[in-house]
C-alpha cells in the first residue's frame, strides 16, 4: 500500500513562469530542476508543505480547455485564514479570479483562479463554528 502522497504533475507551457507564480505568489519553494534539451522539455518542482507539484514545461503544449463535467481533477485547492484577503492580493499582481469570495453551504470561505496556463486553483478556509 502507498504510504503518502508524493507528487502531482502539471503540464505548462513555462516552467520557470510557472515556478516563479507558484513561489513568489502562493509561497511554494523551488526544488529539484531538471532540463532534457533534446526534448523540449524543463522539469522543475515545487513544495508547499507536504506537497509537490511537478511543473513539465513544454513550449509545445495545447491551450487548457475547461470541461466542467469531464471526468479527472478539478482544481487545485490551498488552505488560507484570509480568502478574500489573499484574492485582493492577487488580482494586484493580476492574476485572473474567476470566481470572487463566496461562503458555501460546507463550513469554508472560497474563491477560484487560475495559473498562468489558465489551470484553475482555488482558495479555502474554514468557516467559525
Amino acid at each position: 500500500m502507498p504510504s503518502k502522497f508524493h507528487h502531482f504533475a502539471l503540464e505548462v507551457s513555462d516552467a520557470d513562469r510557472s515556478a516563479e507564480f507558484y513561489c513568489s505568489l502562493l509561497g511554494f519553494e523551488r526544488g529539484d530542476e531538471f532540463n532534457f534539451p533534446d526534448r523540449g522539455r524543463k522539469i522543475i518542482f515545487v513544495r508547499l508543505g507536504d506537497v509537490a507539484i511537478e511543473l513539465l514545461g513544454d513550449a509545445e503544449t495545447e491551450p487548457l480547455v475547461h470541461q466542467p463535467k469531464m471526468v479527472g481533477w478539478k482544481h487545485l485547492c490551498l488552505q488560507t485564514e484570509d480568502v478574500d484577503g489573499e484574492v485582493e492580493r492577487l488580482r494586484a499582481a493580476g492574476v485572473k479570479i474567476t470566481t470572487e469570495p463566496f461562503d458555501t453551504g460546507i463550513g469554508s470561505r472560497i474563491a477560484f483562479f487560475e495559473d498562468p496556463d489558465g489551470i484553475p486553483l482555488e482558495f479555502w478556509s474554514d468557516l467559525p463554528g
